[in-house]
């Protein structure tokens, strides 16, 4: 499991700091609200993804390991693929149509006609990635996130200089990254079309849409649960909180989201297919592991995060931002940790279960509570308030979905490895509320470092994940290969 981590860390530390640079050099070039239009259409393109392509991918991952050891990998390809054209052409005929009812605001025109190819491209290669995870081709993985990022960024940024600072500019390279990355995996997007995949097995592929449909409606609760306060900001609060809501929260989505998907990008396949070949005692075993592994890592990031929030807000982000940011980012560190541990830990409970559509009981509710209390407080109390109901929103998807899940699929967790977590984060907080450092790069990164180093030390100390039981048996095994005289 840690060497798949490992193994997969470019993938998650070269978005990760594209999109820190990202907001480096958006928050200086454009103002509050001009980022804030452009977060609004970059949600609801966010919105449509998760909710109508999220659950393909993680059907593919799902069923892939049992489809190659029956043989018939490229039969699962081909109804995989099949599906998601037929998607594509329901979303680009909705789309026409939204264009012939619908006179969308001038500012929003051009940004929503490009996001429509941008939504379908990123997709796509969300679906080829999942293809690429599941059957272990970690270098091809790495190398197209990594192009992903970095050409979306360039891209976008190229296209500020040239086509003025407005919101089609940004995704306008986003859509270009997509077509090229997407073109990455000629083979895959052919797979309706290869003759070794056969006919079209009818059965097998209502049976995959039969466990993905479920996710369809789970994936759509889940993502404006996520992103409607976005949305309620922009439209009751005006465009400019929007835009400083929104650089916080990218500062902590992005870099959170990507450390909890390095974690079940190695850890949701490796459960699979232990569940396949070892069966469901085995796996429930390595699924709480796998939320040892997350927790051990992202505690420790969103609770530094919080803790270095004036760092972060005057170094990365532009004058016109800071001041808010610096007030909301923490609040949001810790509801990046309970979604994080929602959606990458507790959620593999029911999908190991087979029983998706049941996250809704969580998801449904906690959804209709976060709408209802912005309608509420976003008007009274800003950005503030729509930070302070997602975190209280969010933590109730954590408890309820832990008893939910486990009551489907016994996850084994050991409390005794959350207690360490929890104690390996106590020095690194400690130092970070004493000592103080200039509000600078210099400050931003000895505090990042002298965080990292006591919570390092302490993990290792308590024990933290197993980390020594595991580092000397990876010693024995390298002296084994090494030097076999001195181990016999």
């Amino acid at each position: 499991m840690y060497r798949q981590i490992i193994g997969y860390i470019p993938a998650n530390v070269i978005p990760a700091i594209v999109s820190v640079v990202m907001i480096y050099a958006y928050t200086r070039l454009l103002s509050p609200a001009a980022f804030g239009s452009y977060s609004y259409v970059f949600s609801a393109v966010l919105v449509l993804q998760t909710s109508l392509f999220y659950a393909l991918p993680i059907a593919v991952m799902r069923f892939y390991p049992g489809a190659a050891l029956a043989g018939r990998r490229d039969g699962l390809l081909k109804e995989a693929y099949v599906v998601f054209y037929v998607m594509c052409a329901a979303v680009v005929a909705a789309g026409v149509c939204v264009w012939l009812m619908v006179d969308l605001p001038d500012q929003y025109r051009i940004p929503a006609w490009l996001a429509l190819p941008m939504l379908l491209f990123r997709s796509l290669v969300q679906l080829n990635q999942s293809v690429n995870r599941s059957a272990n081709l970690m270098r091809r993985f790495n190398t197209i996130e990594c192009v992903h990022a970095i050409l979306g960024f360039g891209l976008g940024l190229a296209a500020l200089y040239m086509l003025g600072q407005g919101p089609e500019a940004i995704i306008l390279g986003l859509l270009i990254a997509g077509v090229i990355c997407s073109s990455f995996d000629i083979r895959l997007l052919l797979s309706p079309f290869r003759r070794t995949a056969g006919a079209l097995d009818r059965v097998e592929l209502v049976r995959l849409v039969e466990y993905a449909w479920p996710m369809v409606a789970v994936a759509a609760t889940a993502v404006i649960l996520q992103n409607s306060d976005r949305f309620l900001l922009g439209s009751l609060a005006g465009a400019e909180v929007l835009g400083i809501f929104a650089v916080a929260y990218n500062l902590v989505e992005r870099p959170t989201t990507l450390i909890c998907s390095s974690i079940s990008t190695a850890t949701f396949p490796l459960v699979v297919q232990v569940l396949e070949q070892q069966g469901k005692e085995a796996a429930r075993i390595q699924a709480g592991r796998n939320g040892i592994a997350l927790l051990a890592v992202s505690l420790p990031a969103c609770v530094g995060l919080a803790l270095t929030a004036d760092y972060v807000s005057a170094s990365l982000v532009g004058p016109a931002f800071r001041t808010g940011v610096a007030a909301v980012l923490p609040i949001m560190s810790f509801t990046a940790l309970a979604r994080g541990i929602r959606s990458h830990f507790i959620d593999h409970a029911f999908h190991l279960s087979g029983r998706p559509l049941l996250m809704l009981w969580t998801y449904g509710p906690a959804t209709v509570l976060n709408i209802a209390l912005n309608l509420y407080i976003v008007p009274r109390y800003g950005m503030f308030g729509a930070a302070w109901t997602a975190l209280f929103c969010q933590s109730a998807t954590v408890v309820g979905g832990w008893f939910l899940g486990t009551s489907l699929f016994p996850v084994w967790l050991p409390v005794g490895q959350v207690v360490r977590c929890i104690l390996a984060v106590v020095p690194m907080t400690v130092a970070l509320a004493l000592i103080r450092f200039p509000l600078d790069w210099f400050g931003l990164f000895a505090a990042i470092l002298l965080g990292g180093v006591l919570y390092v030390i302490s993990a290792v100390a308590l024990d933290v994940g197993e980390v020594r039981s595991l580092s000397r048996h990876a010693l024995r095994q390298w002296l084994r290969r090494r030097v076999p005289a001195l181990t016999d």
